[in-house]
């Protein structure tokens, strides 16, 4: 009993240093818990206010860039694209345009279709191997001299909306030459956004120039865009 009353005696001398430390502890205590996340929204804060003031940078440099090019010109050229690569399908106007250059050529049609799809929807497009650039698929049969499929090959190939020749099949019948076309008219669809804010501003490549400086030099057929009356009942009025 003598030894546990010696240690209770020692005890006694910190008596007084106990509420003291018992502070501190609850200070602490009361830090992690209610200022910590409290400090973690802060440093998040400052992280994000840097992000915005790099992003912000990035934007004023991009607008002194943007700023060094022609407000007109662009707009020219933008337009000019537009008109040799639509954003979207025009089947009318490929219907039109098909049936008045066959018409200019001296050729008659025997058969033409332009296969839309579902019309005014981004996917609308036949089912085919997956392309860099969707297009319309357009079956044609014309007759006619040889010079003048020619001269009409010729004419597809140089004309707004931009149009490829993907197969030609001929057959001779005296002086006239029967031909199956199969062609395709090219659509991109605009983008969605305007890119990422750390996305650099590309100047345009001899390459690229030299194509666009080709494409300006493409004829606007002059066409309506009406189509031929077709009866009631049927699938596909892009057809002839």
């Amino acid at each position: 009993m003598k030894i546990e009353t010696n240690k209770l005696s020692g005890l006694s001398k910190y008596r007084s240093y106990f509420f003291p430390v018992l502070v501190v502890i609850l200070m602490v205590v009361s830090i992690m818990t209610i200022l910590k996340p409290r400090l973690n929204d802060l440093l998040k804060t400052r992280r994000n206010l840097a992000k915005q003031k790099e992003e912000l940078a990035q934007l004023t440099q991009k607008i002194v860039i943007l700023e060094g090019y022609d407000q007109n010109e662009l707009e020219t050229r933008a337009n000019r694209i537009l008109k040799v690569l639509p954003t979207e399908k025009n089947g009318p106007l490929i219907f039109a345009t098909v049936r008045s250059l066959v018409g200019e050529h001296n050729l008659e049609i025997s058969t033409l279709s332009v296969e839309v799809g579902e019309i005014a929807t981004e996917s609308a497009q036949p089912k085919r191997k997956e392309e860099l650039i969707p297009s319309l698929g357009i079956q044609l049969g014309v007759s006619g001299s040889l010079d003048d499929l020619y001269d009409f090959l010729e004419t597809i190939e140089s004309i707004v909306p931009l149009m490829g020749i993907e197969v030609v099949a001929t057959s001779r019948e005296g002086a006239t030459i029967e031909s199956k076309i199969q062609l395709s008219a090219y659509f991109l669809a605009a983008p969605k956004d305007i890119g990422r804010v750390d996305r650099q501003i590309i100047p345009i490549t001899s390459e690229e120039e030299e194509v666009y400086q080709k494409t300006s030099r493409y004829q606007t057929p002059t066409v309506g865009t009406s189509l031929p009356y077709v009866g009631s009942g049927k699938e596909n009025p892009f057809t002839f």
